[in-house]
């Protein structure tokens, strides 16, 4: 037996039966947070200024939360999350990749809170959906920022 797998045997005696982040979603979420990540890297050049400024920031929380996820489906399996996705292309308007961020924000979100609780991971996932919430924000703002034509 080695030492990763003496750990989870620990963990799971320790945890009993709380609820815990189910394996296949860590994945999901992988991906759901790299194409918010594109998209928002993609958006901060149409925009610029303070709101492409703000889009830069969000690219680099979306990078932190798939390290974060990578880093729980680690330690949950000793073994490193592969996700291969090619990137979408992004050629539609901004009001429609927003709104596709706010429907991924969301889902990410209802994920996260869901596993807050969590002995273990609870107070990361708690930190991921505080992160997401601003997103929404974040993404209604520049939505009513859009010059409506």
């Amino acid at each position: 037996m080695d030492i990763n797998q003496k750990t989870r045997q620990v963990l799971q005696r320790v945890q009993g039966d709380a609820p815990r982040p189910e394996l296949r979603q860590l994945p999901e979420l992988i991906t759901e947070e790299k194409a918010g990540a594109a998209a928002y890297l993609h958006l901060s050049h149409r925009f610029g200024g303070k709101e492409g400024a703000m889009l830069r920031r969000m690219f680099e929380e979306e990078q932190t939360h798939i390290a974060c996820l990578r880093g729980i489906f680690r330690l949950m399996t000793g073994e490193r999350c592969q996700i291969h996705t090619a990137p979408q292309p992004l050629s539609e308007d901004a009001a429609v990749l927003l709104r596709r961020c706010y429907g991924r924000e969301m889902r990410c979100l209802s994920v996260y809170e869901a596993h807050a609780a969590d002995p273990e991971y609870g107070p990361v996932f708690l930190q991921l959906a505080r992160e997401e919430k601003e997103h929404c924000k974040n993404i209604l703002h520049l939505i009513g920022k859009l010059d409506p034509k």
